[in-house]
């Protein structure tokens, strides 16, 4: 009986759900409330004063442009120089474009920074946004986004 209960303790630990916790570094988020987005390939970058934390799979690809690597929110509404895309094998939805009709921006979502390891050079973050295809007729939903220990490369000079 207790080599049955070890048994069965090993199996249930060795389980295949994928989660954050074992990914590390890890790039995800669910698309439109229902489809597991997350990251076969990303990185994040600090050139030109933006940082830029880019993933891709085979639904698709995500890309948030911010002014900063720092600790804190950024924001991407109204006029705000911060950005982010989603784009799949048809469209490509941005923050920057505004729903059909719109007479002022509609923009919305958040980038966190809460975490930025200057020593060993990684972030770590969570992320939302809703975004527009350039027609402003189809639009799609990013929710629930996380970056975790994300090795980040600058070309600024110091």
């Amino acid at each position: 009986m207790k080599k049955i209960f070890i048994l069965l303790l090993i199996l249930f630990s060795f389980n295949c759900e994928d989660n954050l916790s074992n990914s590390i570094p890890a790039f995800q988020a669910i698309i439109d409330g229902e489809v597991d987005w997350i990251a076969q390939d990303f990185n994040a970058t600090f050139q030109d004063n933006q940082l830029s934390i880019f993933g891709i799979n085979q639904l698709g690809a995500i890309n948030i442009s911010i002014s900063s690597p720092e600790l804190g929110d950024f924001d991407f509404f109204g006029l705000s120089n911060h950005s982010a895309v989603f784009q799949d094998d048809q469209l490509q939805y941005s923050t920057e474009n505004n729903f059909q009709g719109s007479i002022g921006f509609h923009r919305e979502g958040i980038l966190s920074i809460t975490e930025y390891n200057t020593d060993s050079n990684y972030i770590s973050g969570h992320f939302y946004f809703d975004a527009f295809d350039i027609s402003g007729e189809n639009t799609i939903n990013v929710s629930q986004g996380v970056f975790y220990r994300v090795i980040l490369s600058s070309t600024n000079p110091d």
